[in-house]
């Protein structure tokens, strides 16, 4: 089976990720819309480029024109041609592709047309945390409600990368075959575990990783830790992420008297983050609206215990013995189960805890998931 994966973040490890699961599953051609190329451009096509190591991934010049919707669409039906002759160049030269699948937002712009011109089922992935309609992630606008319901009336399958999206997007009354299935990791690109001796009083270090932005909830993170450090003066954070928020949260630090106690790490690559989590004792997350929370994912294959909010995937990843939940934005619950957590960290295994992880969401077990996907779309003939 051949799949065009359309990328709504290409180079974001997550996203990269999504395509190598599929690639456990079918021969992916990746296309990945871009402002500018940095790939050399494919003869006779100015606007897309071809990855010379990857015959079969490409980049697409997007164009923006946004002073008004008429020209916004156009764009898009400009965009989405683009993509097309792409796709026409692919098959040409490889063969015919069986199914498109794509990553929202873009899906949303292109993928109907796409589908339509080129005669193949798609199918769509939603990650938007907005369907939970926390106010600092608003529910989408009715104009974007009314292009996301086309959208999935005309997919082949939706697919929502958590329980609790999935009900979300139920209790909105959007339309198409919502199936879960929930974001891999590359298991290839985690650390070892590290050999590991606690001694009672050893500083227990939390990290928590993420955009500094609002529906990030690190207000209320900061304030749970600082209420739980009161108690427990071993307590350690290390905040990974960068964002609007910084001068607000370096501020909210030193009110609460944790300069020295907290750092903010700023932005890291995959590798050094996932060092930082193989080295930590636990992973904490105060967000407010998560669509999956790849981190935590991450954190747990790196055999941390969670300490989160009920969100997302985060319910799911927490249960079993991999963590304590609470509801968002109570500060008091999180330092009681930050505190908890310190407290009990012996009876954690990290090695079980990684394991269930790697085990559960490694590129084969999702692939295979997606792999039911795509047989529902009448492509099993296809499929090994």
């Amino acid at each position: 089976m051949r799949v065009a994966m359309l990328l709504m973040y290409p180079g974001l490890p997550w996203q990269e990720d999504w395509c190598k699961a599929a690639a456990t599953v079918a021969d992916v051609v990746v296309i990945a819309p871009v402002a500018r190329l940095s790939l050399p451009p494919l003869p006779g096509l100015p606007f897309a480029g071809r990855d010379p190591q990857d015959p079969h991934r490409y980049e697409v010049v997007k164009l923006h024109w946004r002073p008004s919707r008429l020209l916004g669409q156009v764009a898009h039906r400009v965009t989405a041609r683009r993509i097309r002759e792409v796709l026409g160049r692919e098959a040409a030269e490889c063969g015919p592709l069986d199914l498109l699948h794509a990553h929202t937002y873009y899906a949303a712009d292109h993928l109907p047309w796409l589908g339509r011109a080129s005669g193949l089922p798609y199918v769509v992935t939603e990650h938007d945390p907005a369907w939970y309609g926390h106010p600092s992630r608003p529910v989408p606008g009715r104009p974007a409600l009314r292009r996301t319901a086309r959208l999935y009336e005309g997919s082949a399958a939706v697919i929502a990368v958590s329980d609790s999206l999935r009900d979300a997007l139920r209790a909105l009354g959007m339309p198409g075959r919502v199936r879960v299935v929930p974001n891999p990791v590359d298991t290839g690109a985690l650390p070892p575990l590290p050999a590991r001796s606690r001694i009672g009083q050893d500083p227990v270090r939390i990290v928590s990783a993420g955009r500094l932005a609002p529906q990030k909830g690190y207000d209320v993170l900061l304030d749970a830790f600082a209420t739980a450090r009161a108690k427990d003066s071993r307590l350690r954070l290390r905040i990974i992420g960068e964002g609007r928020l910084r001068p607000e949260l370096q501020e909210r630090i030193r009110r609460l008297g944790l300069v020295g106690t907290v750092d903010l790490l700023g932005h890291l690559d995959r590798a050094a983050m996932l060092h930082e989590m193989a080295h930590a004792d636990l992973f904490a997350t105060a967000s407010n609206a998560e669509s999956f929370c790849v981190v935590a994912l991450e954190a747990q294959c790196c055999g941390l215990p969670l300490v989160a909010t009920r969100t997302g995937a985060l319910p799911e990843l927490a249960a079993d013995g991999g963590g304590v939940t609470v509801a968002p934005e109570h500060p008091e619950a999180l330092a009681q189960a930050l505190l908890h957590v310190a407290d009990t960290l012996g009876s954690y295994d990290r090695a079980a805890l990684s394991e269930r992880g790697r085990r559960g969401y490694g590129l084969e077990s999702v692939g295979q998931r997606l792999a039911e996907v795509y047989r529902t779309v009448g492509a099993d003939q296809f499929l090994p």
